[in-house]
């Protein structure tokens, strides 16, 4: 399960944690469980005072959708090459609409998968089979567009291919040996060519330019990866659970104002000062035992009570496809299960996020689409508030030199611990880094 989590820095400002989920067995339902943990330093400030629960969620961003279908890049090509006799009779209807986008989608799943695997070790015919089949899909994507210019959606598949295209082509080039770069040069080039005659939108050019690239690209992975979003209808979770504590706790409170009462009318008789200063010490009393009583209840059936429920349905609103339990709060070292125990400092404050996810994996595959196997968690956390109290981000220090002193503007910055665990049918995961942040945003992430 490890190979399907992933942590890495998604701008300066947040970082996001990915979950490719696939159930063993292919099982008509599956649960997998999340357990985020958060050590922040001391010095940072952020603690249970500081820092809200609602500001923990309104900086967690979850999105949830499903997983691009495993392509393969001889299946990948037959079946995209054949599209177009499938859907010939209604090319426009809702199904073959979904069926070209997810070739789309799973066009770049395939180019990032198969670029991914490719090292300075693998071999010419390697590198030479991939580049093969870049360019095959790519014609057809082409010869798509031309059959059916009048058609927005070929159109931009064609531009949203190409630019995918590059985008993982470059990445693989920038990582390999010179030995193998002159195979991959050769397609970029084509394609940055192909795109300045057709898509001029797409390509690079001045820093306005280069903003609207980005944001073409942005619309154009949303506009196709809609296929595979879900719609989540989130409320508050376990209202029934959470007033049936309260209100124990609240019998308790008048167990003991009762029973004070009690006790001082037996002792000291109605109508007497000692009877009425007893009335006034347990109506005192009391609500502070019922504020004691709901804090022992609700952390003794904490493993019960959650936050946040959340119902995750298909675009249309009608069909259930999973529910997911959602809860945060700072705890104490001693809570730390025993994978989380050790690497950190004693003074962090610590935040536990844990979230259950149940798919009903059969009704996925009845009512979308009988290739998905699994589902896409996405969480990206917002550090703004994390930094917004630190200190000024540069430090002026002093060194001697032979023959001056110098002076050096250096950058303050702090660490906290990230720990990640996913488990689930398929076995656990458990993913530790350390997040280094500064006032001005996020510096590094760094896996253990």
């Amino acid at each position: 399960m490890r190979n399907n989590v992933n942590i890495r820095v998604h701008n300066r400002k947040s970082i996001e944690m990915k979950l490719e989920y696939v159930p063993a067995g292919a099982p008509d339902r599956s649960d997998y469980q999340i357990d985020l943990f958060l050590f922040f330093p001391n010095n940072m400030g952020v603690n249970e005072t500081t820092y809200e629960k609602k500001h923990f969620y309104q900086d967690l961003t979850r999105n949830i959708r499903l997983k691009t279908p495993d392509f393969y890049l001889n299946n990948y090509y037959k079946r995209l090459k054949h599209f177009d006799d499938t859907c010939k009779v209604a090319m426009h209807s809702p199904n073959c609409e979904y069926m070209y986008k997810k070739f789309v989608c799973g066009y770049r799943a395939m180019l990032r998968n198969h670029t991914a695997n490719i090292t300075d070790e693998s071999t010419e015919e390697d590198i030479g089979l991939l580049l093969e089949h870049v360019e095959k899909n790519r014609n057809i994507f082409r010869k798509l567009r031309k059959k059916h210019e009048d058609s927005d959606m070929f159109v931009l598949g064609d531009e949203f291919t190409s630019v995918v295209t590059n985008i993982y082509l470059v990445r693989l080039y920038d990582r390999l040996c010179a030995a193998h770069k002159e195979m991959i040069i050769d397609t970029i080039r084509e394609e940055l060519h192909y795109r300045k005659e057709h898509y001029p939108q797409s390509t690079a050019g001045d820093d306005e330019q280069n903003e609207k690239l980005i944001n073409r690209y942005e619309w154009l992975k949303s506009y196709f990866y809609s296929i595979l979003h879900l719609q989540a209808k989130r409320k508050k979770a376990d209202t029934a659970t959470t007033g049936l504590l309260y209100a124990v706790a609240a019998g308790l409170s008048m167990i003991f104002a009762t029973v004070i009462a009690f006790w001082a009318q037996q002792k000291y008789g109605n109508f007497t000062l000692p009877f009425f200063v007893a009335l006034v010490l347990g109506y005192m009393f009391k609500d502070r035992v019922k504020e004691a009583s709901r804090a022992y209840l609700r952390k003794k059936f904490s493993a019960h009570i959650y936050d946040f429920e959340t119902l995750i349905y298909e675009s249309s609103n009608r069909h259930a496809m999973g529910k997911t339990y959602e809860k945060a709060a700072f705890i104490n070292v001693k809570d730390l299960p025993a994978y989380a125990a050790n690497g950190y400092d004693p003074s962090d404050n610590i935040i536990r996020f844990s979230k259950t996810v149940r798919i009903n994996h059969k009704k996925i595959k009845d009512v979308m689409d009988s290739e998905i196997d699994g589902v896409t968690d996405i969480m990206r956390l917002n550090v703004r508030r994390f930094i917004s109290g630190l200190e000024e981000p540069l430090t002026l220090v002093y060194s001697v030199s032979d023959t001056d002193l110098e002076k050096k503007y250096v950058e303050k910055t702090y660490d906290m611990n990230v720990i990640l665990r996913v488990a689930g049918k398929n076995g656990e995961a458990v993913i530790r880094g350390v997040l280094t942040v500064s006032a001005r945003g996020i510096k590094r992430f760094r896996m253990d």
